[in-house]
């Protein structure tokens, strides 16, 4: 019997955590592209929303790697996260120059907000995420509390 076979289905955590960062990245991109595109402009603007797009996409090729090396083989999985760091990476550059290069977006604000999405939108998602086996991945909402129970 081969692992394929004796594989029973798995949970995607990975997916739905990825999916969470994107929704959070929706809710932010309107607030944030319109309060520095009243500062800075339309271009500063466009850079956020540019930015915010790249990491959400970034985190969704992410788990999508991941889910594909957890289902080849367990041993496989290491070397798909630091390769796919690595490519994203390579990547995440390639755009930017590209971006630099066309002078499409206000450049200096495209880079924080890059840095800035990656990092606040982890701490978001930091505190959605269980760490229990009991829910491995978004935590379930809390249960609304009677009146009269602790």
């Amino acid at each position: 019997m081969n692992a394929r076979e004796g594989a029973v289905a798995i949970d995607a955590p990975e997916l739905s955590v990825a999916a969470d960062i994107a929704r959070r990245a929706l809710l932010v991109a309107p607030v944030a592209a319109i309060g520095v595109g009243l500062w800075r402009g339309a271009d500063a603007a466009g850079a956020i929303a540019l930015a915010l797009a790249i990491v959400s996409l970034n985190f969704l090729a992410s788990a999508a790697l991941l889910r594909w090396g957890a289902l080849r083989a367990p041993e496989l999985l290491m070397g798909v996260a630091l390769g796919g760091f690595i490519g994203r990476l390579a990547v995440l550059t390639a755009v930017g120059i590209g971006i630099k290069a066309l002078d499409i977006v206000d450049w200096p604000v495209f880079c924080i907000a890059l840095v800035v999405a990656h990092l606040g939108l982890l701490a978001w998602e930091t505190r959605a995420v269980s760490l229990t086996l009991a829910y491995p991945r978004i935590k379930p909402p809390p249960r609304a509390v009677k009146k009269g129970e602790k």
